[in-house]
């Protein structure tokens, strides 16, 4: 909730009725209240967006539109501060409460004709909900500072054998923070000569010893031992039984450090427990010195590929969870002899100290890829990585440790610009390459600014008459020197620098003034689809982005179609639900783009408020197959038992529209109907293929 000033906090008004309306802001205002009113539940999103009010009034008229759209994008546009919703209905509207309730609203006023109950009302609201923010905030503060001390609370209760606790507690005992946890399972990872300790502890708090100060060893998920503090009061029944023990565990690890450990740690990363850069290059340095024979060595240098996306999706602290997950695994992967390394956030490297022939190389890098690629279980889901890797070869590629790690580094940036999930071995073109990849990204920095980033619109019609019905805006990159840069060069760079998001900010307000100009023309069936990068869709400023551009336009949402692909929308299923919620609630369209590709779960895309999905091109591609006509056939009809409507991407002939025609599909994409091309372009080719249209028509969706 937005900070809440004691003399004159700001309410928002949304109420349909005029007189109503005119009582309530007459009424709040004599309580020296601020008010801002509006009659449009719409216009209610955008003004809370823009005015952050102390809290909202709304009538049970707007409350109900869209499916209590306008509580529902109030509460998803900013979880950690929301403000309170009061709700105004009649005596009688218990049902209209109920679901406003289940929908997000704070409170219900019944609606009089003298309103004068109303400031005292929002008073209380004010008053509480200030409070609730302050405890929040105390709450998430004491957890930070248990989290930085390394410190949590627990509660044994001996009459059931159930542990609950803080999870900074099951973190540091290394168990998994769940409903129901036995003592056996809590102390399960305590180093098993310390367990002793324990049940002479327990032992003395059934004789009535209610103080417990113990010490005790547990071995981490990492083979590491930290030492714990354990404090705890032992509570009893009436007859003398115990009841339970409550208490604090602390790691004081810290203060078991003696010379040999801090050595240790100035050579070891602190997260994974592997050798650090550092220790790596004189390791390397050392190795090269020493060998004395002619077999060959080389430097393997990974990273994550999309890994800020993995911590933004999941939290930083599951990456760090992963990261971890991926150090133990590393180090079982590679030989006895070699060497691996965490060089820095999710960079590693392996010193592979001897193998015969390029030949024996390239099959151990084969299966070290294959052996990294197998599932990480984070969230109780099965998560798949990919990895950039690059070679550097002793003596072919250098003969020192600075330049094989620098090759090796050369080599992973060439395959991670390429896409990535992929090992490449150096070769000396790739210095130019690299360079040129450098100096690309500085160009793509300055391209927004130098309107060198154009939008160009694929045609897309209706399958029944292949009349326009509308364009997907695809960004294109016109450079100076170069001319049209391929997507496939500059999104990965976009989308590994950050500038994505602006890039994409950019493309929204492109083509939906883009579209906007359509309308003006007549052509006011025409809806443009639009890209969401992954990067763009998490950020949290996505539904304001939308917001704006839909306030500056008079193009209608429901024309605009925001298209995620299928893998973006499962990456972290239960949060993207909420941000889809939220945009629906602004009133776009919202698409799966490259349906079929990734792997969705039929229980989330039911869930999903999902209009639209777009079938990959490569099963159109495939129509020549008996399979490809089944999968396809299956897809359709899954779309059509969930009523969605279906976009056929990549027709290119006859036969393939054939396929689709009389079938649950009703929109064709493809350069049978038209390649991408710019503005100017497109409007010739949309004159050329139908007629402006006198009334526009209502979409549902």
């Amino acid at each position: 909730m937005p900070s809440v000033s004691q003399e004159n906090p700001l309410i928002l008004v949304v109420i349909q009725n005029k007189d109503v309306r005119l009582a309530a802001t007459k009424e709040l205002k004599q309580s020296h209240y601020r008010v801002i009113e509006t009659k449009d539940g719409r216009e209610g999103i955008s003004l809370f967006m823009e005015k952050h009010p102390c809290l909202v009034l709304v009538d049970t008229e707007i409350s109900t539109q869209d499916d209590y759209a306008l509580i529902q994008a109030i509460k998803k546009f900013d979880k950690r501060h929301a403000a309170p919703v009061l709700i105004l209905t009649k005596p009688d509207d218990v049902q209209t409460m109920e679901y406003a309730f289940k929908a997000g609203a704070t409170d219900f006023t019944i609606q009089s004709n003298h309103l004068k109950h109303l400031s005292q009302r929002i008073k209380y609201i004010l008053r509480t909900a200030q409070k609730e923010q302050m405890l929040h905030q105390n709450i998430i503060q004491l957890e930070q500072v248990q989290k930085l001390s390394k410190i949590g609370y627990w509660e044994w209760d001996a009459e059931h054998d159930n542990v609950s606790g803080s999870h900074i507690t099951f973190d540091l005992l290394n168990v998994p923070k769940q409903n129901a946890t036995s003592l056996e399972q809590f102390m399960s990872h305590v180093l098993p000569k310390d367990m002793q300790i324990i049940h002479q502890a327990i032992a003395d708090a059934n004789q009535g010893q209610s103080h417990i100060a113990i010490s005790f060893r547990v071995i981490q998920l990492n083979g590491n031992t930290i030492h714990i503090e354990c404090l705890g009061k032992a509570t009893y029944l009436k007859s003398g039984q115990l009841k339970k023990i409550s208490g604090s565990i602390q790691d004081i690890t810290r203060l078991h450090k003696d010379e040999s450990l801090i050595e240790y740690q100035n050579r070891h990363d602190a997260l994974t427990g592997l050798p650090n850069r550092v220790y790596f290059g004189k390791m390397l340095a050392e190795f090269l010195t020493h060998r004395n024979t002619s077999s060959l060595s080389a430097v393997i240098i990974f990273d994550i590929d999309r890994f800020k996306q993995i911590n933004i999706n999941l939290s930083q602290e599951q990456g760090d969870n992963l990261l971890r997950s991926l150090a133990q695994r590393l180090s079982s992967v590679i030989r006895e002899a070699d060497f691996a390394a965490r060089l820095g956030s999710d960079e590693f490297a392996i010193l592979v100290k001897n193998v015969q022939d390029l030949n024996e190389l390239n099959l151990l890098m084969g299966r070290i890829m294959h052996d990294l690629s197998s599932p990480f279980l984070l969230n109780d889901q099965e998560m798949f990585i990919g990895y950039s890797l690059g070679v550097s070869v002793f003596p072919n590629d250098a003969t020192d440790a600075g330049s094989l790690l620098n090759h090796a580094n050369i080599s992973r940036s060439i395959a991670k610009s390429q896409g990535g999930n992929q090992f490449m071995f150096y070769h000396s073109g790739m210095n130019s390459k690299a360079q040129g990849l450098l100096s690309l990204e500085n160009d793509l920095r300055r391209a927004l600014i130098n309107n060198q980033i154009e939008v160009f619109y694929q045609p897309q019609v209706n399958a029944t008459n292949l009349q326009p019905i509308g364009a997907e805006a695809l960004v294109r990159w016109n450079h100076p020197e170069q001319g049209i840069i391929s997507p496939t060069v500059f999104i990965p760079l976009a989308e590994s620098t950050g500038l994505i998001i602006e890039i994409g900010r950019y493309v929204l307000q492109q083509a939906v003034l883009e579209a906007q100009k359509w309308h003006d023309m007549g052509f006011n069936t025409m809806r443009i689809g639009i890209n969401l990068s992954s990067r763009q869709f998490i950020q949290s400023s996505l539904m304001k982005d939308v917001q704006d551009i839909l306030s500056e336009t008079r193009l209608p949402p429901p024309f605009i179609d925001l298209e995620l692909t299928e893998s973006l929308a499962m990456s972290d299923a239960e949060n993207n639900l909420d941000i889809l919620k939220g945009l629906k609630a602004l009133g776009v369209t919202l698409a799966i783009d490259d349906f079929g590709t990734g792997y969705s779960s039929l229980a989330y895309l039911h869930s999903f408020p999902i209009d639209i999905i777009k079938i990959d091109q490569s099963f159109v591609q495939n129509l020549t197959t008996q399979e490809g006509q089944n999968i396809t056939r299956t897809i359709l009809a899954m779309a059509e038992s969930l009523n969605l409507e279906v976009v056929a991407e990549g027709i290119e002939s006859e036969s393939q529209a054939s396929f689709f025609r009389d079938k649950h599909c009703t929109i064709f994409q493809g350069f049978k109907y038209g390649k991408p091309m710019p503005s100017h372009l497109f409007i010739k080719w949309l004159k050329q293929h139908t007629q402006p249209l006198k009334n526009s028509p209502t979409l549902t969706h």
